[in-house]
């Protein structure tokens, strides 16, 4: 289904969009994860490192595609990162609009295979063919209306980087959380290169604008290279890792991108004080992504975001899957021309 308003291609510049996908049930990915957990005797404090929930699949990524034909139909291409010639059993390989890209052949030599998402997107430029402008989603990110080209650049080639602004300062250390970790560790060695500090600014859990050579020009940086080759060289997440967003402030600072302050819709938290946040920031929260783990309880249905994500956390259980799953079914109830037919 094409909404007539919105042309099948940008008018501007291409721009692509990739997706990192596994699938953590397959016996061959455990058994080499195992192997390489057993081999280095990997552990980890953080609730959100090596559990299953980081590599299962819920099919996802089938209500996201399904999400850009209805929505984001000027999308140029689909790039689809995958590991041990992994593959979705569901997905019309033959669409020229797909690409699976092996995750070796991005990563080098000895890095692979990784278990670790935070190395793979270090590694995003060297996708063959990839446009200079392209956005990066997770599997559990949809686009929930029709999204125009700008909502993610200008007409000349920056980008929007949407970002929580936080008054108080810095992104809070949660020990339990290696996200929030890598997410300081990204700003932090953007201060130690450039002397700013851009604490302040905590990625709003959307999906990203990325142009592939400010990310290699990143990649380069005396200082900033010496992070993100650490980080490629980890199998699997560690505090030590950079987030992605390390190439969203460097776009910042080298003026190819502009912050756009999000606000995410409160919902669950106090009726009354949701309410009164909801209202305050009525204007940013209706063009900012939303954020949950369970969507009916979080009533996503009536949700006017341009972009939700629902999160599978370490702490969904059967009931909460169940919920998404049926929030996928009745948002994108229709295959798309990226699923097998039959």
């Amino acid at each position: 289904m094409r909404h007539n308003n919105y042309p099948k291609q940008n008018k501007f510049f291409p721009i692509d969009i990739v997706y990192l996908w596994v699938d953590g049930s397959d016996k061959n990915f455990q058994q080499v994860k195992n192997k390489y957990l057993s081999k280095d005797k990997f552990t980890s404090k953080y609730v959100d490192d090596t559990k299953d929930q980081i590599f299962r699949d819920n099919q996802e990524l089938k209500y996201a595609l399904r999400s850009i034909e209805q929505n984001t139909p000027w999308i140029n291409h689909i790039y689809i990162i995958t590991p041990f010639n992994q593959k979705p059993l569901w997905l019309n390989t033959k669409n020229k609009k797909i690409t699976i890209v092996p995750q070796e052949s991005i990563l080098p030599s000895n890095a692979s295979p990784t278990f670790n998402s935070c190395a793979i997107e270090m590694c995003l430029a060297n996708i063959p063919g990839l446009s200079e402008h392209f956005l990066l989603a997770n599997d559990d990110m949809f686009f929930n209306k029709p999204v125009k080209p700008d909502y993610f650049f200008y007409s000349d080639g920056r980008a929007k980087f949407r970002c929580i602004y936080r008054k108080n300062g810095r992104t809070p250390r949660d020990k339990k959380s290696i996200y929030l970790l890598q997410l300081i560790n990204a700003a932090n060695a953007i201060e130690k290169a450039f002397g700013k500090s851009l604490h302040n600014y905590k990625d709003s859990h959307g999906i990203d604008p990325y142009i592939k050579s400010s990310i290699q020009e990143c990649c380069k940086n005396k200082i900033l290279s010496k992070v993100i080759k650490s980080t490629i060289n980890h199998k699997f997440r560690e505090a030590t890792d950079v987030h992605r967003s390390i190439f969203n402030l460097y776009d910042i600072i080298k003026n190819r991108a502009d912050i756009i302050i999000s606000h995410s819709k409160h919902v669950g938290h106090n009726v009354i004080l949701d309410s009164i946040y909801n209202l305050i920031n009525y204007k940013s929260i209706k063009s900012s992504a939303f954020y949950c783990h369970d969507a009916i309880e979080s009533n996503v249905l009536k949700c006017k975001a341009p972009i939700v994500c629902i999160n599978d956390s370490v702490y969904n259980n059967d009931i909460t899957r169940e919920h998404n799953k049926l929030f996928f079914e009745t948002k994108f109830p229709n295959k798309s021309k990226f699923e097998k037919q039959q």
